[in-house]
């Protein structure tokens, strides 16, 4: 049971892990189509602050996910600890329900936090390449 505990919890990590180093890997691409003008130096590093600050507050936020992982884990397992003093079966089954339950709890939350997450740093990641459309747009318009 406790094997299955630590599993569930690898598992959520990996993929709490994963999406973060996907979205970061997306947040730290080169920008294509950068504005040739003289406002581009200007143009560049501003954008290159967005992403920097955006990737910064991804990694607060992985970090954050993480914390709050361990600290469900280190919970579950002091939990599953207690479960070896039950004095009847009746304790043990309803002790293993709770530690199941909370388990499972703290998995939906952990998806629905990150799901949530996605979800505005997506919404940032969309602005910021309608404003860089936009930017790249007046450039071409200028020049012309």
């Amino acid at each position: 049971m406790v094997d299955m505990l630590f599993e569930s919890l690898r598992k959520a990590q990996e993929s709490s892990l994963q999406i973060h180093h996907e979205l970061l890997n997306y947040m730290t691409q080169p920008w294509v189509g950068t504005p040739n003008s003289e406002g581009a130096s200007e143009w560049g590093r501003s954008m290159q602050r967005r992403v920097a600050d955006m990737t910064v507050e991804l990694l607060d936020k992985h970090r954050e996910a993480l914390d709050t992982t361990y600290r469900a884990g280190i919970q579950l397992v002091e939990q599953g600890l207690r479960l070896s003093q039950a004095r009847s079966p009746e304790d043990l089954r309803q002790g293993t329900e709770d530690l199941w339950r909370k388990m499972v709890d703290v998995s939906r939350q952990q998806s629905e936090t990150q799901l949530r997450e996605m979800q505005r740093w997506a919404e940032r990641s969309f602005e910021l390449t309608n404003s860089t459309a936009a930017a790249v747009a007046a450039a071409q318009n200028g020049k012309s």
